[in-house]
């Protein structure tokens, strides 16, 4: 018999964010921690040792915050990011960190230790919180700031917890997240500058005179040159309509791009996932601009930034089918 006081636990150590989930055996959730790792002002980013350091810090934060939440609780099993995609030779260091503490964790409560991948993890996110009507196969728009990729999702056997997933579209250079960064860095917003563009760009009330030139080849987008194309012009006009020429330009990326791909694998749903995809602005207009022929599915914003909800529903997946410790 099954107690209502087992849970899984979901951990994930990206780039940016220290996240630690709970679900419980009937997979209701019950905490997804987070915090974001500190970046210094007019900085671009953070050096794998740097956030590895951040990462350690912050679990042990976390570990407090959820102490009292895991009092008479019996982890049954933890599910953990080892990786940032289900690819051979996939590989950040600032996983380790997340693994390590995973391993530790289920030495000492004597449960399963599962893993899987950063971008499984987004995708589990997405899919616990739309119902798409045909999860057997989809594709899946991963925006986030290290990675602008489309996927074809694909089911493995019919099992929930085990797709097949190819790339079959996405940037050829810097991504979506790093393009909105490096344009928001250059506004003089505090990274990460997601937030900051979303918000200019909804409270710009000027038209857009000339959207910026896109790049875009069966499905496959160059994006630095908006980059060079926004430098030229940023002195022009103020951060809210630049913001908004920023995420205009994305979001016709986005419509080329998925045009193409929903037609090649005659493809009609797309499930959108990372924190990119949490803008409002981007979330409202693409919708007006891809009406009818695609069905746009987007994750609830406390989930589509990086969190570890998606992890813990992957091990409840794997331990509720007796999967091998991987």
């Amino acid at each position: 018999m099954k107690s209502f006081n087992d849970i899984i636990i979901g951990i994930d150590t990206s780039c940016y964010t220290t996240s630690i989930a709970a679900i419980s055996i009937n997979g209701e959730v019950l905490f997804n921690e987070r915090i974001l790792l500190d970046v210094a002002k007019n900085s671009n980013g953070l050096r794998q040792s740097e956030a590895i350091f951040k990462h350690i810090n912050n679990l042990g934060v976390i570990s407090d915050k959820i102490k009292e939440k895991l009092k008479n609780k019996t982890i049954k099993a933890i599910c953990v990011s080892k990786a940032p995609r289900p690819l051979e030779n996939s590989y950040m260091p600032v996983f380790n960190v997340g693994y390590n503490f995973s391993k530790l964790l289920s030495s000492t409560h004597n449960s399963y230790l599962y893993t899987t991948t950063h971008q499984e993890n987004h995708i589990k996110a997405g899919l616990f919180t739309n119902k798409l009507k045909n999860k057997n196969k989809f594709l899946a728009f991963h925006m986030s700031g290290g990675t602008t990729e489309i996927l074809l999702i694909e089911r493995e056997n019919n099992l929930d917890e085990k797709y097949i997933i190819k790339i079959v579209g996405g940037t050829k250079d810097i991504s979506f997240g790093q393009l909105i960064d490096r344009v928001g860095v250059k506004l003089c917003y505090d990274f990460p500058c997601g937030k900051y563009i979303d918000f200019g760009a909804i409270n710009c009330s000027k038209k857009i005179e000339k959207g910026l030139k896109t790049s875009v080849n069966q499905g496959y987008m160059n994006i630095s040159g908006l980059e060079n194309q926004i430098v030229k012009v940023i002195d022009k006009y103020d951060k809210h309509y630049i913001s908004k020429l920023t995420l205009d330009a994305i979001i016709r990326n986005i419509e080329k791009a998925l045009s193409y791909i929903c037609n090649e694998y005659n493809i009609k749903e797309v499930l959108f996932v990372g924190g990119v995809s949490s803008s409002t602005y981007i979330r409202e207009n693409l919708k007006k601009r891809i009406k009818t022929h695609i069905d746009l599915y987007f994750t609830n914003p406390e989930y589509s930034t990086d969190n570890a909800i998606g992890c813990a529903l992957i091990g409840l997946d794997k331990y509720k089918n007796k999967y091998e410790i991987t």
